[in-house]
């Protein structure tokens, strides 16, 4: 894991410590009887930062993968061979039972 992904890995676990903290804030105020209007639009922007920082994450963690995915499959190329035929008789069916019942 480098660096980046670090980074917006823990942004990422900040955004949803704050975000579950503030809903339950909410959720208390709420049962209180106060007015919890105003502190929606904070939540809102909290979950669109967490969502935008998985977002950065999952996209430096896939193109890492790739990129020794990559770098396996020139070290071994035999052992990677992907089959891309299927089997025909995984699409042979009886003709009994395409026949209707009446």
């Amino acid at each position: 894991m480098n660096n980046k992904e670090r980074f917006w890995k823990i942004t990422e676990i900040v955004f949803g410590a704050l975000g579950a903290a503030l809903l339950i804030l909410i959720l208390v105020l709420k049962i209180m009887g106060k007015e919890v209007a105003v502190l929606t639009y904070p939540l809102v922007g909290i979950v669109i930062l967490f969502l935008i920082s998985d977002e950065f994450a999952r996209s430096i963690r896939r193109r890492r993968e790739r990129e020794e995915a990559a770098r396996e499959k020139a070290e071994h190329p035999e052992e990677q061979t992907p089959e891309t035929t299927l089997p025909r008789d995984a699409f042979e069916f009886d003709g009994e039972q395409e026949e209707p019942k009446p």
